[in-house]
């Protein structure tokens, strides 16, 4: 069985002590932008598990600022 991936992180930027994110999700074929420290607030029954799993994984890249708009390696 073959997994495919359906998020795409396009970018974050910084807000007021917090990050937003902006992702794609390929399966609705739409952006999504949320707040990163909502989002990890949220409870795990309210967000998407696949989402949630997928901002998990680029925690650290989130957290330092990847994924910016200043040429960043995703």
């Amino acid at each position: 069985m073959t997994k495919l991936i359906r998020y795409k992180m396009l970018s974050t930027e910084e807000i007021s002590e917090d990050r937003r994110i902006h992702v794609f999700d390929m399966q609705e074929q739409q952006k999504l932008s949320f707040n990163y420290e909502s989002l990890k607030r949220t409870p795990k029954s309210y967000v998407d598990e696949e989402l949630a799993g997928f901002v998990n994984k680029r925690k650290l890249k989130i957290d330092n600022g990847f994924y910016d708009k200043k040429g960043h390696a995703s």
